[in-house]
């Protein structure tokens, strides 16, 4: 199974979770290949490998995929979620949906800027 599938799977677990099951920094499904340890192993690089990854979701442009997850971590989304991470890991979880949105957001920036640049460069016409 790959990691996508994976990473929607948890997400399906994490939703139909009881509320009374405490979470840890592990329990989460980040966006990432491999499962961060820490805040710290959460990277720009490996959220947009893959989110960005044409291993899943073909027919989602990459706008797509950003906005969806974007819509996943919103922080008054997630908060659901934090309410039932132990006290002790909260902080660190905190600190991870930061970086996932903070990083999410970079990236449909510059799928933005990417696309208005190809949408102003001027047409030349070809003589013949």
């Amino acid at each position: 199974m790959d990691a996508w599938n994976v990473y929607e799977l948890r997400w399906v677990a994490l939703s139909a979770a009881y509320d009374g099951i405490v979470l840890k920094f592990r329990d989460i499904p980040w966006p990432l290949l491999i499962p961060p340890l820490t805040p710290s192993e959460i990277t720009a690089e490996g959220i947009a490998a893959f989110i960005l990854s044409t291993a899943h979701s073909p027919e989602q442009s990459p706008k797509e995929r950003i906005r969806a997850a974007l819509l996943r971590w919103h922080p008054d989304r997630f908060c659901r979620v934090l309410g039932r991470v132990r006290e002790s890991e909260r902080n660190a979880v905190e600190e991870g949906v930061g970086i996932v949105v903070r990083c999410l957001n970079n990236l449909l920036t510059k799928d933005n800027k990417a696309s208005h640049m190809v949408s102003t460069i001027p047409r030349q016409k070809f003589q013949t």
